[in-house]
């Protein structure tokens, strides 16, 4: 039944690219022209611009749209081995109460010889507007910086502005691509589908050790775990370990890439455990 599920969930957003597609086709330059999007911005290697269509509830639907030239990547919010994790500061915004980032399941890229957390081709990084007025149209102002890499790295930085109209921008299209990869944004976990035993052991004049269980749903796809520390922390990638019959993956973490004098006691993680592009997160604080 598992198996038909995120079989199912494919084939949904087989449908959704699709029909964006043909809505594209055709009402394209009528829906270009009303749609809500800054100019692009661009350098080596890709670029980007910010879109908005749609809302959830109280929230408007936006995104940073991020097109790589062919053999490019871009990184996820934590980059990996090395590189430049994405800034979105949009503190010069106006009429917005909140602004949530989004941050859709990345893939393991290999890159001369290391790996880095991110994505090829395409990617949006849906954005969750509250407005503080919601009969006033607010200001999206966003000062952002993504790295771009092939052969060599390079940062992509501007000031980008968009306007949304109150009640938000009802663009479909703009929308359908927003929730394409909205849906790859992880989820709570769950007893079927996220950590289940952390072992933490101190080890003489080396970085502490995680053996960190997991269950995982059968599925398609890699299943892995990226994990995230508090700010100034450069944990290396997990390292898969076994994985059994009934769903249980094993995985390791060294706790190296501390700030000096940083202890891992009482400390919070962020994990991230992915099923193919399903995808769930689940914070943890560290106990000996």
């Amino acid at each position: 039944m598992k198996h038909l599920n995120i079989f199912g969930n494919l084939l949904c957003r087989l449908c959704l690219w699709l029909s964006a597609a043909a809505l594209l086709a055709s009402i394209g330059p009528f829906s270009n022209a009303q749609a809500a999007t800054s100019p692009w911005q661009e350098t080596l290697g890709g670029k980007m611009r910010l879109i908005a269509g749609g809302s959830k509830g109280a929230h408007y639907k936006a995104g940073l749209e991020i097109v790589l030239d062919e053999g490019w990547k871009t990184y996820w919010k934590i980059p990996g081995d090395s590189g430049i994790p994405p800034t979105l500061d949009g503190t010069r915004s106006v009429n917005v109460a909140k602004m949530e980032i989004l941050w859709p399941v990345p893939s393991r890229i290999a890159v001369g010889g290391t790996y880095i957390l991110g994505y090829k081709d395409a990617i949006i990084f849906p954005l969750l507007i509250t407005p503080k007025d919601p009969t006033q149209s607010v200001t999206l102002d966003l000062n952002t910086q993504i790295g771009l890499c092939s052969d060599l790295c390079v940062p992509l930085s501007a000031d980008i502005s968009l306007q949304i109209p109150p009640g938000g921008d009802r663009d479909l299209v703009t929308e359908m691509l927003i929730d394409r990869d909205l849906a790859l944004a992880p989820t709570a976990a769950s007893e079927a589908f996220g950590i289940t035993n952390i072992k933490h052991q101190e080890r003489d004049g080396q970085p502490d050790k995680l053996t960190i269980a997991t269950k995982i749903p059968d599925g398609y796809g890699t299943k892995d775990l990226f994990v995230e520390g508090p700010e100034n922390w450069f944990l290396p990638l997990s390292k898969p370990l076994l994985n059994e019959d009934g769903g249980l993956q094993v995985f390791e973490l060294i706790l190296d890439g501390l700030p000096k004098g940083g202890q891992s006691k009482g400390i919070k993680l962020t994990f991230t455990l992915t099923n193919g592009e399903e995808a769930v997160e689940q914070s943890i604080i560290l106990e000996k």
